[in-house]
């Protein structure tokens, strides 16, 4: 099963055998993106996503991860995928309409990342379970068919998306 609504963190870090820990930081503020802050917080916000990439390209030299994967349709890289889905879902329908921050651990068996967003969650069982949606992203369809598993810190009232990659 791909989309876990049981998994904790716990269990995942275990997975890996987790080493180390990195947080990426966005908009920890808790008001809305809005026209002045905006290009601001969405350079911040994809510095995030890089850094995330280059970080694992640098532990693990045998994967290349890259963002524009996601763009070229390479589901291969499910990062990329992950990282621009759980990502944009933020930015469109979070109450702060971009992430907090950004989550990575890293282990020796793979990584977590984590999106996390401010202020009220969302039900992501119910989103899953009557496909609300469907038809405006690809987030919940990626779940549902990745080879990672994807899990959220809370199913009914989730505010962290977290993806577990194991080689």
């Amino acid at each position: 099963m791909v989309l876990d609504f049981d998994k904790e963190l716990q269990n995942a870090l275990e997975n890996i055998s987790f080493q180390k820990y990195n947080q990426f930081s966005v908009h920890l503020d808790e008001k809305e993106r809005d026209l002045h802050s905006s290009c601001e917080l969405i350079s911040i916000y994809g510095d995030a996503k890089h850094q995330i990439v280059e970080l694992l390209n640098q532990q693990f030299s045998t994967i290349k991860f890259d963002l524009i994967n996601w763009i070229n349709d390479n589901k291969n890289d499910e990062l990329s995928y992950f990282l621009n889905e759980a990502g944009s879902n933020c930015l469109n329908y979070s109450q702060y309409k971009i992430p907090a921050m950004f989550h990575l651990w890293i282990g020796e068996k793979g990584f977590v990342v984590a999106v996390e967003q401010k202020g009220l969650g969302f039900n992501a069982q119910e989103i899953d379970n009557q496909r609300v949606k469907e038809n405006e992203g690809a987030a919940f369809d990626f779940y549902r068919n990745c080879k990672g598993v994807v899990f959220f810190d809370n199913s009914s009232e989730a505010k962290i998306v977290y993806f577990q990659h194991l080689f």
